[in-house]
Parts: structure tokens; C-alpha cells; sequence
């Protein structure tokens, strides 16, 4: 099964780890593997494929991250927690999915991005959601 993809569109690195933080922190999503850095050619063009639209503007930070959710979910979370971010959510079964997948390998990674550590009350509310945790 293909994860889901999150294209971050930012000024800065730094501002591109904080909202992938806030996707795991608040949104409950969980990174696969790491993020890695996009040319910004291919970010503009992945977010005209997704969006129909051109970009109005132009970010210095580009950086595609895979997911563990579905891509409704994805995008209904998203618009739960209004990261400090420009967030594109990329489906599977997309053309700009299986060239992000193509070239995944050749693009670099995120340094400095670290997951979040989960605290218990976080860990046990994501337990009951997924129904690992029967009878409560």
C-alpha cells in the first residue's frame, strides 16, 4: 500500500520542520521515514498538478514528507490545525505521487527534523482511536 504524501511550501527550513512537527503533534499523523527536500521547479508543478491553480507565491523551502493516513483524513485534519504552512496533501493513485516516489531517492533529507515525543495521555487517546485498546 502507497502512503499518502504532504508537500510543504514555506520561507524557511526551519519553519518547514515546525509544521511537520505540528502535523504529528496536533494533527496525529505520523511521518514514514524521513522528509526530504524538493527543487522548488518540481513543487510548483506538483502543486499545479494537485490544485488546478499557478502558485501566487513563491517559498524558499519545498519539502515532501509520506504519511499514514488516507488522504480525506489527511486533508480533514489538516484543516483541523492550520499549520504555519503552505500544505498540499498528496494522494496515491496521482501522476505527481508516482513521480515524487520515482525520484525520491535522488532528493535530500530534511536534517534537523526529529518527531515529536508523544506523551502517554497522547499515546493512549491514539490507541483508543485506532481500536487497539478494547472495552474502554
Amino acid at each position: 500500500m502507497l502512503n499518502t504524501m504532504v508537500l510543504v511550501r514555506t520561507d524557511n527550513f526551519q519553519k518547514a520542520s515546525i509544521a511537520l512537527a505540528d502535523l504529528v503533534r496536533y494533527g496525529r499523523m505520523n511521518i514514514r521515514g524521513d522528509p526530504r527536500i524538493i527543487p522548488p521547479a518540481l513543487s510548483d508543478w506538483a502543486f499545479e498538478k494537485i490544485s488546478g491553480e499557478k502558485p501566487r507565491k513563491k517559498f524558499r523551502a519545498h519539502v515532501v514528507a509520506q504519511i499514514d493516513l488516507p488522504p480525506s483524513k489527511a486533508i480533514g485534519r489538516l484543516m483541523d490545525i492550520h499549520p504555519p504552512a503552505h500544505i498540499l496533501v498528496i494522494p496515491p493513485d496521482t501522476e505527481v505521487h508516482r513521480e515524487l516516489l520515482r525520484l525520491w531517492g535522488t532528493f535530500e533529507k530534511l536534517r534537523g527534523f526529529h518527531s515529536p515525543k508523544r506523551t502517554k495521555a497522547e499515546e493512549l487517546r491514539n490507541k483508543k482511536e485506532s481500536g487497539e485498546l478494547e472495552g474502554f
